[in-house]
């Protein structure tokens, strides 16, 4: 008999099955009820463990404050070596959701473990391989970041050798190199939040819990931020990344949950996320000025929804499927209109996380 480790290609679960050589096995997901099938190899092979398993495990998260629910029933893991970001507005309930992870508040209801260690039962054993950014960083503005990392590296009971070695790697991974004897009270917002990082990264953690971790960062610091966090997913960290910056989290991160009024609202892997983001519309650059006579042509095409006139182009909004745009571009040209460029854009990130904020709120 043989055990193997399968992802549903849908909604990325995984699935245990058992089987013999040759044998075929038809599956349905218990996430998405996706069917499938999957038949083993009739060689004999040695079976080993997958690489992917749930370091951060989130069950029926609930938090109400005075009777209002700032978290409602959230769900959800992060894989070893993965990066997941977390994603909402303001109020969104994304900062309870890591205080709740990190024993910093109580849930009413539900768990998190993280390697399977009940964090709320046994805090000290579950968080010992974590570092953590959250919220307002714990910095102190009369120590210099050599003292306040040497103060940590003692808390983690790192000998002096080390401590002095760490810092040096630290800081030169955040870029303060030049600052380890100055004073932070005299450090701008940027560099205060790259020492909260030096100090969440100090003690070489197997898991990354950081909320909204490039706030105060001009776009190079963030991006050394991000190159950062993939160093790190690189070396097997599991980092799990709250944000509201969605370019940066479409850079960085694996899968992204967005949440929103403490509920999960939708999910999936980048990918998959990027893939349901509709084509519905089409820059066309004409030759000439159009005339009023060229524009009612335009108007009289059935496959054309509504179009306007941007600057030179005019943009056009369609069904979104490559069939009709090409219907589009075929009865343009038969009318006689002269086309300089075609061009179908993709709409963004913001306009999904926008469109699913209205369209598809509460639901998980």
């Amino acid at each position: 008999m043989l055990l193997k480790t399968v992802k549903c290609p849908n909604c990325k679960t995984y699935l245990n099955i058992k089987g013999n050589p040759g044998e075929t096995k038809y599956l349905t997901c218990p996430n998405c009820n996706t069917k499938g099938k999957f038949t083993f190899p009739k060689d004999k092979f040695e079976i080993k463990a997958t690489d992917n398993q749930k370091i951060i495990e989130v069950k029926n998260l609930t938090k109400k404050f005075n009777g209002l629910k700032a978290l409602d029933n959230v769900s959800f893991y992060v894989e070893k070596g993965e990066i997941l970001g977390f994603v909402g507005p303001n109020g969104a309930g994304k900062t309870t959701a890591i205080k709740c992870m990190t024993n910093l508040l109580n849930p009413t209801s539900g768990t998190t473990y993280i390697n399977d260690i009940d964090v709320n039962k046994n805090p000290t054993k579950a968080l010992l391989s974590v570092g953590s950014l959250i919220e307002v960083p714990g910095i102190y503005d009369y120590l210099t970041p050599h003292e306040m990392l040497t103060y940590f590296g003692k808390i983690h009971r790192m000998n002096k050798n080390e401590i002095n070695q760490k810092i040096k790697d630290v800081l030169k991974l955040v870029k303060l190199s030049d600052w380890e004897y100055k004073k932070i009270g005299s450090f701008s917002t940027g560099m205060q939040r790259r020492l909260a990082i030096a100090k969440s990264i100090f003690h070489n953690p197997k898991v990354l819990i950081l909320d909204e971790p490039v706030i105060g960062l001009d776009p190079k610091g963030i991006k050394d931020i991000r190159d950062m966090l993939k160093q790190l997913k690189n070396k097997g960290v599991t980092i799990f990344l709250s944000s509201h910056l969605l370019n940066e989290v479409r850079e960085t991160c694996d899968r992204i949950i967005f949440i929103d009024s403490g509920r999960i609202v939708t999910q999936g892997a980048i990918d998959e996320i990027m893939n349901r983001i509709k084509i519905d519309t089409i820059e066309v650059e004409f030759l000439n000025k159009l005339t009023k006579i060229d524009i009612n042509k335009i108007k009289s095409i059935s496959e054309i929804i509504n179009f306007k006139t941007e600057n030179s182009y005019f943009k056009i909004k369609f069904d979104g499927k490559p069939e009709t745009s090409n219907k589009i571009l075929t009865k343009l040209t038969k009318l006689g209109l002269k086309v300089v460029s075609f061009s179908i854009k993709k709409a963004d990130l913001e306009s999904f996380y926008v469109s699913i904020m209205n369209d598809e709120k509460g639901l998980t």
